[in-house]
């Protein structure tokens, strides 16, 4: 209760912010732009007038970013950093805080476009914003990741398109991602954000390339993001609690994913994420909680995926404690993640796998507590012509419309068959 508390008051003080900083933007000049007068006398610091240009190369523009942000953050009012329209030849830089001001707003009308070569970008992000308290991203301006020459390659040492470390209280909002090397988004160690009217793009061939990422992290909101990429369109990792991801639309992608979770030694648990009213069309898995084998003793509790709609989607529900993408597994000892208090509820459409629920839980450590409430899925009839369930090791309960017929029982029809031998074909495998 008092988590559930910190978390409404979280999201009024970020909402009274958001509120705060519309009604004191500056004025727009006759063409819809900022009226700027750059930075002497002025809250507004105009990226064009620290020499960045649309002819500059990326390392001139960033470092005429990075002054006009070191200026912006001095100012101990309520600075905005704008980048007009245009698009600018960008190389990695960080906005490090913290900041004198109350918060910063970034306004990025323009496009960002990121060097093609990786080893451009030597850290682990092109954009950071790093310790900023109260910071809102914003501007209807593109990040352009350049990222089709690396899709290729290893995941490592790739760098997230968009990265936020160590941020409290903040809001993103319209702004799109497109074509990043490796994750468009990561919010890591980060306080209070909320993310809304996004969009992401990049094909399903894009190799690592996860929408949103979040990691170590509380009080997050995520809502009405329109998601299209190579892998998962949100991932929820390790240390995360109090998360509510609504109206996300995701194809192509990997689906809305818990983990995967228990890859690493020491992690902290994952608790108390909702996932509602979204919708997922042509991807790989649908609502998904996964654990890798040999995982040490963590925890993933209070999880609901409710009212969530799939077209042609694989694997619609689905709990996999094997996770093993690429074979990359060192072990296939049991899962010891626990898995407690999950619900699917009002999950509707049709799936193109004869598995359509599939809870694969831990010999070690059984899913406790996992409902199925009101589930609709059909086959989609040019694929496949009927679908099933498979149980094993969960423990747990079905109500209400059941389609297919659940493995989890007591239900009528259905004895309780909670560790099922018949094994379904294996999920597709991803990062």
């Amino acid at each position: 209760m008092a988590s559930s508390m910190l978390f409404k008051i979280t999201l009024i003080s970020c909402l009274a912010m958001a509120t705060a900083h519309k009604k004191a933007a500056p004025p727009a000049d006759s063409s819809g732009s900022t009226n700027s007068t750059g930075s002497t006398g002025s809250n507004i610091f105009d990226v064009t007038k620290y020499s960045a240009s649309t002819s500059a190369s990326p390392s001139a523009n960033s470092k005429a970013f990075l002054e006009a942000f070191k200026a912006a953050c001095k100012v101990k009012g309520r600075p905005t950093f704008l980048v007009p329209k245009g698009t600018y030849q960008l190389g990695p830089v960080t906005f490090e805080g913290p900041c004198q001001g109350t918060h910063i707003t970034f306004e990025i009308q323009g496009t960002l476009v990121a060097p093609p070569d990786v080893k451009s970008i030597p850290g682990n992000a092109w954009i950071e914003f790093d310790s900023l308290h109260e910071m809102v991203l914003q501007g209807g301006g593109v990040f352009d990741g350049q990222g089709q020459s690396t899709w290729p390659l290893p995941s490592h040492n790739k760098p997230i398109s968009i990265r936020l470390m160590k941020c409290v209280i903040g809001r993103i909002t319209n702004i799109t991602s497109k074509n990043s090397k490796f994750f468009h988004m990561s919010l890591h160690h980060a306080e209070g954000i909320i993310i809304e009217n996004l969009k992401i793009v990049a094909p399903g061939h894009s190799k690592n390339t996860d929408g949103i990422h979040i990691s170590g992290s509380s009080n997050i909101t995520l809502n009405n993001i329109d998601i299209g990429t190579g892998d998962d369109c949100i991932s929820i990792g390790p240390g995360t609690n109090n998360v509510i991801v609504t109206g996300i639309k995701c194809g192509p992608g990997h689906g809305l994913s818990i983990g995967s979770l228990g890859k690493y030694k020491d992690e902290e648990d994952v608790g108390n994420i909702h996932v509602k009213n979204c919708t997922l069309a042509g991807t790989t898995n649908g609502v998904r909680i996964k654990t890798w084998p040999g995982a040490p003793p963590s925890e993933a509790f209070n999880i609901t995926f409710d009212d969530v709609t799939m077209t042609n989607v694989s694997y619609p529900i689905i709990i996999d404690q094997k996770y093993c993408p690429n074979g990359e597994c060192t072990t296939h000892a049991p899962s010891l993640v626990k898995l407690r208090d999950i619900r699917f509820s009002r999950i509707r459409g049709t799936s193109n796998t004869p598995v359509a629920v599939k809870l694969a839980c831990s010999d070690k450590e059984p899913c406790q507590n996992v409902k199925l409430q009101d589930i609709s899925l059909k086959p989609l009839t040019s694929a496949i012509d009927e679908i099933s369930s498979f149980c094993t090791n969960v423990h747990g309960a079905v109500s209400g419309i059941q389609n297919p017929d659940p493995c989890l029982g007591p239900h009528p029809g259905n004895s309780s068959n909670s560790d099922s031998s018949s094994a379904p074909s294996p999920a597709p495998t991803d990062d």
